[in-house]
């Protein structure tokens, strides 16, 4: 398409949009605004489009070794947690053993004592 061709095309459209070709791409982009009057970028928009195209990959990368040392404390205080919980297991088991055999012992020593409930309800003054 020759610029003269461009040129009557775009005349021919409502006054509010222009069509631009692409003699490359053969493609038809509409624009709402007059490019050939464009102001410059403010500085605010070049500061923000040349920051956040870089900051994209950082961020992403930094919220990968975030959490992947969240993972990993999370593990650690699981395996403190379970090693915890072990130690206390085996004390409760230890406490469980003497606890079995106490009982053995208790039954030897008071089967020769007489029994002493026996002598204290007979002492009692009230009869109910």
């Amino acid at each position: 398409m020759s610029s003269a061709a461009l040129l009557s095309a775009c005349k021919r459209t409502s006054p509010g949009i222009r069509r631009f070709a692409n003699s490359r791409r053969s493609t038809i982009r509409f624009a709402s605004h007059d490019t050939a009057r464009k102001s410059p970028p403010s500085p605010h928009a070049h500061f923000y489009s040349d920051l956040v195209p870089g900051m994209i990959p950082i961020a992403l990368l930094g919220s990968a070794v975030y959490m992947g040392l969240r993972l990993l404390q999370s593990h650690w205080s699981h395996e403190k947690y379970l090693d915890e919980a072990r130690s206390r297991i085996a004390a409760l088991e230890a406490e469980l053993e003497l606890l079995r055999l106490q009982p053995q012992v208790v039954a030897d020593t008071t089967s020769a004592q007489p029994s002493a409930s026996a002598s204290i309800s007979s002492k009692k003054w009230w009869f109910w």
